[in-house]
């Protein structure tokens, strides 16, 4: 997970940033191990990972209910495969909503493509401020 987080971090706008792995292996292991979070994997058939969802889940402030986002969403393949699997996982924690944004600046159409194909709906806009040089 760790080789294939540092490749997708090369791809993503958070390039211009150190990857640290020993950082991002302690993350994962808490995001495992948490009782909120989850990490799916897309799997090649020769056993290489081609996509990754952090999946997390949270109450609404003002309900009883339950929100899922995800915290990184990347895949080269079995995007699809993630997206549905992550809709179960939601619905098995009882959550209401899925709501994923996109935050690369890169393919936009090909992801609301996949989005829109798996009962994704686009709702507001991402905005950003960099706050570190």
């Amino acid at each position: 997970m760790v080789i294939f987080g540092k490749s997708q971090h090369k791809k993503s706008s958070f390039s211009g940033w150190a990857f640290n792995q020993q950082l991002f292996r302690k993350n994962l292991k808490s995001l495992v191990s948490g009782a909120n979070s989850d990490v799916l994997l897309a799997i090649s058939k020769e056993s290489q990972i081609r996509g990754m969802l952090i999946a997390w889940f949270e109450p609404l402030l003002w309900n009883h209910k339950y929100f899922a986002t995800d915290l990184h969403f990347v895949a080269e393949q079995g995007g699809d495969m993630l997206l549905r699997e992550f809709k179960k996982w939601a619905k098995k924690r009882n959550c209401c909503e899925i709501g994923m944004g996109t935050f690369n600046g890169k393919e936009e159409d090909r992801v609301e493509k996949l989005f829109n194909r798996l009962g994704f709906e686009s709702m507001g806009t991402t905005y950003r401020v960099e706050l570190l040089g």
